[in-house]
């Protein structure tokens, strides 16, 4: 069994915001890393339920940001680890295909503008308004396309609610409430890795019984966001039609990366990468 785990960080039990990138102070640094930690755990819980429900390969995808938070040196040693700079490779996911028995979602966030959410962005709008697709959801609908079905996902209050309107029967783990964009009310994160060992587990083992989420298309695909992600939001770039949500997803970014202010694409530079 090959399980698929999709990563990102502002829904991690603890975290209400992100470090100051442009403060070098020792603070700033100890915040960054403070955070990595809380993630890698999280994470280190799903891999470890993976393993224990008879999973024989585990993907972990460092999907936030730059695409380095996770402390893969101390995750189990029997998963792999997909990181590195995102958008400089082909695959928003790489390795996730139709071998992949499900994928799991640990520190989700809400769709950009969501009200009374940590740090909400992205919101992806599907056929003129329809409906609304965060990074989550999204993840979701491609990992649908190739007969995946999303089993189990963490974040706060308010993307629990748009996976459960999408996905009934997902399991989760709500590590916070949402107070503002940058104040929640948090579970202990020893806890959170409890619930998320737990709930992983339960949704490998139902893994036939939940559905993967299928968009069916034609689909017309517009990212509405700014550099800050603060609203009000704006579209970035030209509404695409694509047959499917995955190849909606795929060419959106080339076709508009002129209008999206952290792209950067595929690259070949070897100097071009700054940390974080």
């Amino acid at each position: 069994m090959k399980v698929y785990i999709q990563t990102d960080i502002e829904g991690v039990a603890g975290f209400c915001f992100q470090e100051n990138r442009a403060d070098p102070g020792i603070e700033c640094v100890q915040h960054r890393y403070r955070m990595y930690k809380l993630l890698t755990d999280e994470v280190n819980a799903a891999v470890k339920a993976a393993f224990d429900e008879g999973a024989d390969e585990v993907f972990v995808n460092d999907n936030h940001g730059r695409g380095y938070n996770i402390l893969f040196e101390d995750l189990d040693e029997r998963c792999q680890i997909i990181h590195g700079r995102n958008g400089s490779g082909e695959q928003w996911m790489a390795f996730l295909d139709e071998t992949v028995d499900c994928m799991l979602q640990i520190g989700m966030h809400a769709m950009g503008a969501t009200a009374c959410s940590i740090i909400p962005h992205s919101r992806w709008e599907v056929n003129d308004g329809e409906f609304y697709l965060s990074e989550g959801t999204m993840a979701a609908a491609v990992a649908g396309d190739l007969g995946v079905p999303s089993v189990m996902m963490s974040g706060d209050d308010k993307i629990c609610a748009e996976f459960r309107e999408k996905i009934p029967d997902i399991e989760q783990v709500q590590t916070k409430k949402a107070l503002s964009c940058y104040q929640a009310c948090s579970l202990i994160p020893a806890r959170a890795c409890k619930l998320i060992y737990e709930a992983a587990r339960r949704g490998i083992a139902r893994r036939h019984e939940i559905k993967p989420f299928v968009v069916k298309g034609p689909v017309r695909l517009r990212l509405w966001d700014n550099a800050s992600h603060v609203p009000p939001l704006s579209p970035l770039g030209e509404t695409i039609e694509r047959p499917t949500i995955t190849q909606a997803e795929k060419d959106y970014f080339p076709a508009n990366k002129k209008s999206l202010p952290w792209y950067n694409g595929p690259s070949t530079n070897m100097d071009g990468f700054t940390f974080p």
